[in-house]
């Protein structure tokens, strides 16, 4: 090994060295949540995914196109999703519970499982 390599071998070693001692751990200043604070977030987190399922769910009820239907409203109201889930008599229904879906304040992306009925 010759002495040009050494020294580099040298340098890259103390750049290494240093750049790791220069890192520094970040810790957030937040405090962790206790049970009961995490239990209170998810009992708000429940609340609110009601009332804004109830909110599309009122909102198609008062829908003409829609008599008929049983639909279920599932909702998300930290990522704004709600997924219809249900039976409609024909398929133009689905359309039209996405768009009064869509329409509701909060809403961000409606999703369906929504099938159509099939008479025995």
């Amino acid at each position: 090994m010759t002495l040009r390599s050494k020294a580099l071998t040298a340098v890259l070693a103390v750049l290494l060295s240093s750049a790791a001692l220069a890192q520094t751990t970040t810790t957030d200043d937040t405090p962790a949540l206790t049970k009961q604070q995490i239990r209170a977030q998810m009992h708000a987190d429940r609340a609110a995914n009601h009332a804004l399922a109830k909110k599309v769910h009122e909102a198609l009820y008062k829908n003409r196109d829609l008599n008929d239907t049983d639909i279920a409203v599932f909702a998300n109201t930290r990522t704004g999703k709600i997924i219809l889930a249900g039976t409609i008599l024909d398929e133009s229904q689905d359309q039209v519970a996405q768009d009064v879906a869509s329409k509701v304040p909060g809403v961000q992306s409606v999703a369906t499982k929504l099938t159509l009925y099939a008479a025995p």
